[in-house]
């Protein structure tokens, strides 16, 4: 029986774990993408594993949970970019543990005097962190060890790669609007790095106000300053006053953080969905979607991934 053929459109972390999980479940893979890994949005992430802005879903968490575990098995490879890291979580409302805690490991609940009084309760747990661009080029590497192909190619609709291969994969996040699908917006993200300072060790995250998400990052080379969540707006203009406002509430999380010295300020753009879609086309049996994760690219990438190879009929094989 031949081998079906994939094209997978897109190169960030979804067209890549996407590509990768289905060259595991024995496709032939060609990946085209306008861009390298180095140029997507997945570039500018914090690469933090975290259900930023979710409500308790069983989909998503199933999701998360097989991520976690993909990506914690990566990190005892010390080429992938991947580590563990202590995340310290603070929440304005005690609902008792986290709806998705059971995805972490070492997971307790802190002391009520170790929590700042603004807040109800924290959790502290480990969880996988990537240094975005040594993750993204190690998973094309990857990719690339398993026979894929590689090319660098814009296309205008996927509808005509039909003729050439057994399946399409659309990967590609918010280009996906050009395709025809008007529920996708953006949602820029503004982001500081700084560089590493014993003063500040492992992650710290308050995601109570959608509109501005706070986190700190500890990474290998530097640490990562954020956030908003800025909806349909795409102006690269960054104000002076909303650098400061980022340093504040990554202050207010960790004291460690007005030690640190910013060397540069990021934008990205997330792009937004009611809900990711991971399904067939409508119209076309044979073109898959798998775009839409919003802030959670990574938190869910190897979950959807598998997603896709079953809905091609196929079984999917464990990255590591």
């Amino acid at each position: 029986m031949s081998r079906p053929h994939v094209i997978v459109l897109g190169a960030g972390v979804s067209g890549l774990t996407t590509a990768i999980a289905m060259s595991l479940a024995e496709c032939r893979v060609a990946i085209y993408a306008a861009e390298g890994p180095a140029q997507t949005t997945s570039a500018l992430a914090a690469a933090i594993w975290h259900p930023f802005y979710q409500a308790p879903d069983f989909v998503y968490l199933a999701r998360a949970r097989q991520t976690y575990a993909t990506m914690h098995r990566l990190s005892s490879d010390t080429s992938s970019g991947v580590v563990m890291k202590a995340l310290t979580e603070y929440f304005r409302h005690d609902a008792g543990m986290p709806w998705w805690a059971e995805c972490a490991s070492g997971l307790k609940r802190l002391p009520q005097a170790e929590v700042p009084s603004r807040f109800a309760c924290a959790y502290r747990m480990d969880v996988p962190v990537a240094d975005a661009a040594t993750y993204l080029g190690y998973l094309m590497n990857m990719f690339l060890e398993l026979g894929g192909q590689y090319e660098q190619r814009r296309v205008e609709d996927p509808m005509t790669l039909l003729e050439h291969a057994d399946f399409v994969v659309n990967c590609c996040g918010y280009g996906s609007r050009q395709f025809g699908d008007d529920d996708l917006s953006l949602s820029r993200a503004v982001v500081l790095r700084a560089t590493r300072d014993d003063a500040v060790r492992g992650c710290f995250i308050d995601d109570s106000d959608p509109a501005m998400p706070t986190y700190v990052v500890e990474r290998d080379d530097d640490i990562v300053l954020g956030g908003t969540a800025d909806p349909d707006l795409t102006s690269t203009v960054i104000g002076e006053r909303q650098i400061e406002d980022i340093i504040r509430r990554c202050t207010h999380l960790c004291a460690g953080v007005a030690a640190l010295r910013v060397i540069d300020t990021r934008i990205g753009f997330r792009p937004m969905r009611r809900a990711p879609r991971v399904a067939r086309d409508d119209s076309h049996s044979r073109l898959l979607h798998n775009y839409g994760h919003g802030g959670g690219g990574f938190t869910l990438s190897w979950g959807c991934a598998n997603d896709v190879v079953r809905l091609m009929g196929k079984t999917s094989t464990d990255a590591s």
